[in-house]
């Protein structure tokens, strides 16, 4: 039972990254021709609505009291800096590249953990982590002309997902997923409408809307099935199988866009994914030690 429950989780996991590079090939289609706050403003009006109704539908008996308590607020900031940062970048980025850069996300979590809340973390993590970040140069490829300044938009992002991920670890259980991606995307349209006011948005024609719904889907898919597979699997093998994103992404990007990496970039998502995977393997020998020392005290 448990092998089959591991294997739908695998795939709704590898449906749910599959899904998302869907959704960020029509961004990157779309991106040709409106800025980054057009696209996600109307995005993100049209998640909202549809998770709206879907509240409204439901009809809870009760909201909870904390519905809009500080860190739930917090998280909707960190995921609408991380959606500005990946849209504006994946315009001008390789997605493959793009994904890599990402990946980097658990790295700065950990020393996100060491600063905020002072966990202790060996050697051994923050060697992984020193080793990962020279992954991200390699797909970088700082020069003496300067950075690249879309691969920062990436490092941004990730720094944002970072960041929303540990302070979704803070909101209380009794504020359901469905809450708390209504209001985060109801926080992204605000956002993203205030930093677009400058901004010449141009109309769009009935196909282009159609891009967008389909955009929108695609990630209300990827993300539910994400959830899913969260709540049925452990956490290890979620975390491991993420990794079919850069699969997915260099599969569309040749495809689509004619992007093929270069060696060094290769290189350096491969040395990012190995990293990403041997931290999460620290992770879980940390958690069953703190585990196994709870069971003898008790």
């Amino acid at each position: 039972m448990q092998a089959q429950s591991s294997r739908r989780a695998i795939l709704a996991i590898s449906l749910s990254m599959a899904a998302y590079v869907v959704g960020d090939v029509v961004l990157k289609l779309l991106g040709r021709g409106f800025p980054a706050t057009e696209l996600i403003f109307w995005r993100s009006v049209i998640i909202a609505v549809s998770l709206g109704v879907v509240l409204v539908w439901t009809r809870p008996r009760t909201l909870p009291t904390n519905m809009m308590s500080g860190a739930v607020l917090a998280r909707c900031v960190f995921d609408c800096i991380n959606i500005l940062a990946f849209t504006t970048a994946v315009m001008h980025m390789q997605l493959a590249e793009l994904y890599a850069i990402l990946q980097i996300s658990p790295f700065l979590m950990t020393i996100i953990a060491v600063v905020v809340f002072k966990e202790q973390v060996g050697w051994r993590r923050w060697s992984v982590i020193v080793i990962g970040f020279c992954g991200v140069l390699l797909i970088i490829k700082p020069d003496a002309g300067g950075l690249n300044p879309w691969a920062l938009l990436g490092v941004l992002a990730a720094f944002g997902a970072a960041c929303r991920e540990t302070v979704t670890r803070k909101i209380d259980p009794g504020v359901s997923t469905l809450k708390v991606a209504f209001l985060s995307a109801l926080v992204t349209a605000i956002g993203t409408f205030a930093v677009g006011l400058n901004d010449p948005w141009p109309p769009m024609s009935y196909q282009e809307i159609m891009l967008l719904l389909i955009q929108a889907v695609s990630w209300l898919i990827g993300t539910f099935l994400l959830v899913h597979a969260c709540r049925t699997a452990p956490l290890s093998l979620v975390a491991s199988f993420r990794y079919t994103l850069l699969v997915w992404g260099a599969i569309a990007g040749f495809l689509v866009f004619g992007e093929l990496p270069d060696l060094l970039a290769a290189c350096g998502a491969i040395i990012i994914v190995l990293c990403g995977l041997y931290l999460f393997y620290r992770e879980e020998v940390r958690n069953r030690a703190i585990a196994s020392k709870v069971t003898s005290v008790t």
